[in-house]
């Protein structure tokens, strides 16, 4: 991910207060982000199922500057940003899913909160403004987030069509001052069954969207971040050993519908494995094996989760 913006006053700090302000120049920042997630889902009933994760997330930073003519600029000791690499735990979250079965029709409507675990940062404008060194980039939000989504497909064999959704909604802010944006993400997918199902080849568009983050109830000095993006994606799952499979996909934006300022993506990789076992016998028949229409909520939040 890369992204550039002028650095001028007041973000410049106390120097900003002198007789001569410093002259703005360029900041260029190059982040390469790679997250590990582990999802366990257990099922409590036909209908019913509750589902946990926890991730991983390895964040590179590399930043480099430059005169407002492109001239290269050294900043040593730069407040702003730093050459780094972060390892943090993310916030988890606990979901229930509640599904229901008509034929080829399924549906199913999540309810569930976030797990506040992630490293949060002091106010990095008011740090900034003082002229001391900063963080901008946060693993979590500090603050218990509800979770809300669904997910509905249908299938005409050997094609599944799948629409899904999920919201997480920002009610308060955590102890710093910060209020994490709401984000709100819509998934269309298209899947067909080969092979008798090993293998199963998709294609998808993803509307993400996030309202304003706000620090002390304000916007921070580069103004408004409300964000609406477009994403298409291709992968295919392959069923190697029942019941284990893997799932490769790749995504790109194709389209930003706001004008606040955002990361360059080239290309979004995800790769996951998962498989399925009893932990106990019920008696009852073994219920159907939906063709993968509950598009999964890490599938459809892991690559827009705030930096």
């Amino acid at each position: 991910m890369t992204v550039s913006h002028v650095a001028e006053c007041p973000d410049l700090g106390p120097a900003c207060e002198g007789p001569v302000p410093p002259t703005p120049y360029n900041h260029h920042i190059d982040q390469f982000i790679f997250e590990t997630g582990l999802t366990a889902t257990i099922g409590l009933a036909d209908w019913f199922e509750l589902e946990n994760r926890w991730a991983l997330r390895v964040t590179d930073v590399s930043p480099t500057y430059s005169e407002l003519d492109g001239t290269p600029k050294s900043v040593p000791n730069d407040i702003h940003h730093h050459d780094e690499t972060l390892v943090d735990p993310t916030d988890g979250w606990l979901v229930g899913r509640f599904a229901q079965r008509h034929g080829d029709f399924i549906g199913t409507f999540q309810l569930g909160m976030t797990l506040p675990i992630g490293r949060t940062e002091e106010d990095p404008y008011r740090l900034g403004a003082e002229g001391l060194s900063h963080e901008h980039l946060q693993a979590g939000t500090g603050t218990v987030m509800p979770i809300v989504g669904f997910a509905v497909s249908y299938t005409v064999a050997p094609v599944t069509m799948g629409l899904s959704g999920v919201g997480f909604v920002s009610a308060y802010e955590n102890d710093e001052g910060f209020r994490a944006p709401s984000r709100i993400y819509a998934s269309h997918r298209v899947s067909v069954s080969l092979v008798d199902g090993m293998f199963r080849p998709f294609a998808g568009i993803d509307l993400a969207h996030e309202t304003e983050e706000l620090w002390q109830g304000k916007p921070g000095l580069e103004g408004s971040n409300v964000r609406t993006e477009l994403y298409g994606s291709t992968g295919l799952a392959f069923r190697f050993f029942d019941p284990w499979s893997v799932d490769i996909s790749i995504r790109g934006r194709v389209a930003t519908l706001t004008d606040a300022p955002t990361f360059e993506v080239p290309v979004m990789i995800g790769l996951g494995l998962e498989t399925s076992f009893e932990l106990w016998k019920s008696g009852a028949e073994p219920k159907a094996e939906g063709p993968q229409i509950e598009e999964r909520i890490e599938d459809d939040t892991k690559i827009y989760e705030k930096k």
